[in-house]
């Protein structure tokens, strides 16, 4: 009887020790995904920070075409204008993309955020060679 008593307790022992390995083992799965998520909205946040400044940025290199533009002749000023508002439209976008974004996995913010710095390089060299391949545009 002592026997059976006590490979009974022993069975019991077992199945408590791993509930608790269990319960443990799950309680550091939450607190993972927990520093995970936190890590990401880390990110995203400081990524918006960076893309605020990029478009800031766009908006000055916006307002300088603006001023040079007034100096070229009307025919000329009207298709700069054309293409300065093609490109505020999309600083525009860009900034309302960034700030609606909404978290959602990893995997869906990097995509998101490799899309984005494409779109945003885009735009810079757009600026950056405004004049340039506006005049090669024109000859």
């Amino acid at each position: 009887m002592a026997l059976i008593s006590a490979f009974a307790i022993q069975s019991c022992d077992r199945s408590s020790n791993q509930m608790e390995r269990a319960e443990t083992s799950a309680i550091e799965a939450e607190r993972d995904v927990d520093i995970a998520s936190s890590e990401l909205q880390s990110e995203i946040r400081t990524y918006r920070l960076e893309a605020a400044d990029n478009v800031q940025e766009n908006n000055r290199s916006i307002a300088d075409i603006k001023m040079e533009i007034q100096n070229v002749d009307i025919d000329e000023r009207d298709m700069h204008t054309e293409r300065v508002e093609e490109l505020e439209r999309t600083n525009r976008d860009l900034k309302r993309q960034i700030d609606n974004y909404s978290q959602s996995t990893k995997d869906n913010w990097n995509e998101f955020k490799s899309e984005f710095r494409s779109a945003m390089d885009d735009l810079e060299n757009s600026l950056n060679d405004f004049f340039a391949t506006s005049t090669t545009a024109t000859n």
